[in-house]
């Protein structure tokens, strides 16, 4: 059994009782870890808008009580039973070296939407962790991260190098493990060559970090979003171009250079992502790391066609898709812009997320 003699005996939450009820400051009991589990110090934990679905009680299945989060970054505080033997049997195998276990007390590790996959389904015996038919959701599934501690599958956790500490904090690399992910792994999989003309519509908390990973990987960027008042940050982040939508028009802009090869849609607006699908290359790919929740959106038969154009959309990838996007985040020097709040200030910080007012992850900070 994992010990928690040096531990809190309790420690504090975010949690909600019931569909459309307000979030609660609780102070719950610190329990053992399962034995395939790991216990987390929660260090910071970011908002997404997809928290919503636990506000209002619209995800299927969801139970309450419940604590959000699937943004969470922290430290090992105690490993399940199940951890501690599997390790001990890789070192007896020598499969890693006697001290060098993955989880070890005191590692730097996050936690992002995928809250763990079941290795037996068809999409896991094809490798696809990310669609596992039983996979379970942080913070939806089971308790997330907006408390001090959080006890997780092991196949859930992601493996941070502690020198991703020394360009950027806490509350900085928290939403890496989902926003960050999403967007990464969006570039990575689609058609392109370095150089390529990419298209990021919204610069917001997905488009500030989709304007990072394309530059960083090699691609052409040209933000597109209304108004002017995200030019600088947009610049500032390695967009090479700044198309104020509200002023000019976007896409007759970009087809003058022979149309974007890749369109990242990150503002969740059905009429704006319609809006954009015209500037794409032939062979292009438009890819819907935003779910528009205003409507459908809408594409042409024959312009798909015959631009021979792929339209898809993208969710976070499971774990070790998240540790590869956070080891690229921490050789290249990407990171998000935050701003911090106390646990007493989610319900604000919240607020403020599906207001459309942060700027640009609010994220839930733990002295």
């Amino acid at each position: 059994m994992a010990s928690l003699d040096n531990l809190p005996k309790t420690f504090k939450a975010i949690s909600i009782s019931g569909p459309n009820q307000p979030w609660e400051v609780k102070e719950l009991p610190l329990q053992q870890p399962g034995s395939n589990q790991v216990l987390v110090r929660v260090h910071a934990c970011g908002i997404c808008a997809s928290d919503r679905w636990v506000k209002e009680g619209t995800w299927p299945g969801l139970q309450y009580p419940r604590i959000p989060g699937h943004e969470i970054v922290g430290r090992v505080a105690a490993l399940g039973e199940g951890i501690v033997a599997m390790q001990k049997d890789d070192e007896a195998r020598g499969l890693v070296q006697t001290g060098n276990a993955r989880f070890q007390l005191g590692g730097l590790v996050g936690v992002g939407w995928n809250g763990g996959y079941c290795g037996s389904c068809v999409s896991c015996r094809d490798g696809e962790y990310w669609t596992c038919l039983k996979g379970d959701v942080t913070g939806f599934t089971f308790d997330g991260g907006v408390a001090e501690y959080v006890a997780v599958p092991y196949n859930a956790l992601v493996s941070i190098p502690e020198s991703a500490l020394d360009n950027a904090d806490y509350a900085e690399l928290a939403p890496l493990n989902c926003g960050g992910v999403s967007v990464y792994d969006a570039i990575r999989t689609s058609k392109w060559k370095p150089g390529d003309l990419c298209v990021v519509q919204g610069i917001g908390g997905l488009g500030h970090l989709a304007v990072q990973y394309a530059a960083k990987m090699g691609l052409t960027v040209y933000a597109v979003s209304s108004g002017s008042s995200k030019r600088d940050l947009a610049l500032s982040l390695g967009a090479k171009e700044y198309i104020d939508s509200s002023a000019s028009d976007a896409v007759a802009q970009i087809q003058a250079l022979g149309g974007a090869k890749l369109i990242l849609c990150t503002a969740p607006y059905a009429k704006v992502i319609t809006g954009i699908l015209p500037a794409l290359a032939k062979n292009g790919t438009v890819t819907m790391v935003s779910a528009a929740m205003d409507g459908e959106v809408q594409v042409g038969n024959v312009w798909l066609n015959m631009h021979r154009a792929c339209v898809r959309g993208w969710c976070c990838g499971a774990s070790a898709d998240s540790e590869q996007a956070l080891r690229f985040s921490t050789n290249v020097g990407i990171k998000s812009v935050v701003a911090k709040f106390a646990l007493e200030e989610y319900a604000k910080a919240y607020e403020a997320v599906m207001d459309n007012k942060a700027r640009l992850r609010n994220v839930i900070v733990f002295p």
